[in-house]
């Protein structure tokens, strides 16, 4: 279920300005800090990364950066493996939000990894 659906006709302002991501966050009544953007592109992911929000960048063949992890997302996903760190090690969405959490888990180092 969501609880929000937005698209760019709801905003003025276009990415890469975060209005977009601050405007559904008001309207859940969310800290940034408890949410998480899923994009495909630099322009997605500045807009995320402007509303101080983690961003997972989910790449397309159409994408314009081949390094979303050092453009500052703070996971990409591997199509033909899953979420990753940047480093070969895949995670999956139970580690990232733990059952108890207040926030996404974006510590990645140290976790036990998913099975290929």
């Amino acid at each position: 279920k969501m609880d929000v659906v937005m698209a760019g006709d709801d905003v003025v302002r276009k990415k890469p300005d975060p209005l977009i991501y601050n405007l559904a966050r008001e309207v859940l009544n969310l800290p940034a800090s408890k949410c998480v953007v899923i994009e495909d592109s630099m322009v997605g992911l500045r807009a995320a990364l402007g509303a101080n929000m983690p961003c997972i960048v989910t790449p397309c063949p159409s994408s314009d950066v081949p390094d979303f992890k050092a453009e500052g997302a703070s996971a990409v996903m591997d199509d033909k493996r899953g979420l990753g760190d940047g480093d070969d090690t895949v995670f999956t969405l139970k580690q990232l939000f733990p059952e108890g959490a207040d926030v996404p888990n974006f510590e990645f180092s140290g976790m036990a990894t998913a099975k290929n």
